[in-house]
């Protein structure tokens, strides 16, 4: 990277720059000129869903107050470790324990001290379930900082200027010039002691959600060997996923053993507890938010006992209380009756499930929704928009769904209306629907799971199921009809 454009033939020792209105003095001229045009072009090909304050992403998980107390301590304790003793901790533990619930927590209590950047995957956004834009979206964030952006705006801003080209280069390349260079041009600059007093927390969550495995290792493998150079990268990272065999794999390599610190977020952390009060804030909500309809029940429905009950039915997830509550408190529905209908499902003793109550819980939801066969090409469409050829159908909106399928305007709220537990239901036509949490998406996509609800989200199927939609598109003239006076062009 060409700090100082068109010098030549000169060296600096001992070097120091001085930070003047927000802008490196050297390069302040030519910044103003360009008005920070690679930054434009990063902005471009950032996720904006991946930030932890993102509106995508509303309202996010979030550890309920009073939960999570121990594994939030230590967190904590880990990220204003002056002594650095370890500088990237693996937070794992299985499907819906509450790792991004924690990731989210820690990222808006840190922002406006600790946090550079966030990146949440989400196996079901095709612009969160892959690395095209990780390392673009980690410096975007770097560079605008209020805190960091006057230090490293300007070789960012600079490095995508030279070469514009970055964003489509090798992972390892971006990382190189997005990230590394401008920090090792700071060391240079003499501001290696500044980064104490700089934010430096990464936050990344779902890193199982990356549904390319092999990248998963090559994120892992880009960080370690950045951390292990010499100068070290200056970040501190924070990792949550669930403890995938080839995540595990990639942490167990001999140069992670010195900056690694790792738990296991379980039953070691009083989950239970937790659980339960989740579930009594969670229930007393429900009571006022039907007021009429729950005006005769007690101020302390459902009772201790139904609430234990539940608690040992979650195992630990806080995604089977956070559906059940969700269940229960449907604004269609009456809470109580909602409530026993889920106490009153039991698992058979030859039903085999990693999460048999949890799977059982979303059996139950999908089994008073009609048209099952529809619905399950809708969840089929969800679930595998991003394979479209055509990418104006990769939207999962209900304006576009309505299209494909050949549905009267308004059918689609009609046929999920009974699905808000587990899905992200827009209140208009033209937002995505989305899955509430990728536990809802394993069941689906799990035979022995979902049984007769099994979705094949396979390759094969994934192009059968679009040269199916595409050539229902065509050979419906309502369809297309209904297209074009949307102005959209064939």
């Amino acid at each position: 990277m060409a700090i100082f454009p068109n010098a030549h033939n000169f060296t600096v020792n001992n070097g120091s720059f001085t930070i003047m209105s927000n802008n490196f003095h050297a390069g302040h001229g030519m910044q103003e000129e360009q008005g920070y045009a690679g930054l434009k072009i990063l902005y471009k090909n950032t996720v904006q869903g991946a930030f932890y304050n993102s509106e995508q992403r509303f309202p996010p998980p979030n550890c309920h107050p009073g939960t999570r107390t121990q594994v939030l301590g230590i967190m904590r304790s880990w990220i204003t470790d002056v002594a650095d003793s370890t500088s990237i901790y693996w937070l794992y533990g299985a499907a819906g324990v509450g790792k991004s619930a924690v990731a989210q927590t820690i990222s808006e209590e840190f922002a406006a001290s600790h946090l550079a950047a966030t990146f949440f995957f989400a196996r079901a956004d095709p612009s969160r379930n892959n690395l095209t834009s990780f390392f673009i979206t980690i410096s975007y964030q770097l560079a605008t900082s209020p805190t960091l952006g006057p230090l490293l705006k300007y070789p960012i801003d600079l490095a995508v200027c030279e070469n514009p080209s970055i964003i489509h280069a090798t992972l390892e390349e971006q990382f190189r010039d997005l990230i590394v260079l401008p920090c090792n041009w700071l060391a240079a600059c003499g501001l290696t002691e500044r980064w104490k007093s700089l934010p430096r927390l990464i936050v990344i969550d779902g890193l199982d959600e990356c549904i390319d495995i092999p990248s998963q290792e090559r994120l892992l493998s880009i960080i370690r060997k950045a951390k292990n150079a010499t100068p070290p990268l200056p970040f501190k990272f924070l990792i949550c996923s669930r403890p995938e065999p080839r995540i595990r794999n990639a942490f167990s390599h001999r140069a992670f053993h010195r900056i690694l610190d790792c738990t296991d977020i379980g039953e070691s952390f009083e989950s239970s507890k937790d659980i339960a009060e989740f579930f009594r804030n969670g229930f007393d909500k429900i009571r006022r938010k039907h007021g009429r309809s729950m005006v005769h029940v007690a101020e302390n429905w459902p009772g201790n006992g139904i609430i234990q009950q539940l608690v040992q039915k979650a195992c630990g997830q806080f995604i089977y209380a956070n559906t059940v509550l969700k269940y229960v408190g449907d604004h269609d529905g009456f809470p109580v009756e909602q409530l026993e209908i889920i106490l009153k499902i039991t698992v058979p003793d030859n039903f085999q499930s990693p999460y048999p109550d949890l799977d059982l819980l979303y059996m139950q939801i999908l089994s008073v929704c009609t048209q099952r066969e529809l619905l399950l090409d809708v969840m089929a469409h969800i679930l595998t928009a991003d394979t479209f050829l055509d990418k104006r159908y990769e939207e999962t909106s209900a304006f576009v769904i309505e299209g494909v399928f050949s549905l009267a305007k308004g059918k689609l709220w009609s046929l999920l209306s009974r699905l808000h537990s587990v899905l992200l239901i827009p209140d208009n036509d033209h937002s995505n629907i989305t899955v509430r949490h990728a536990s809802f998406i394993d069941f689906l996509t799990d035979q022995k799971r979902s049984g007769r609800y099994f979705i094949n989200t396979g390759k094969e199927a994934q192009h059968e199921r679009v040269l199916f939609y595409l050539l229902k598109m065509i050979i419906s003239s309502s369809t297309v009809n209904n297209l074009r006076k949307y102005n959209f062009e064939w």
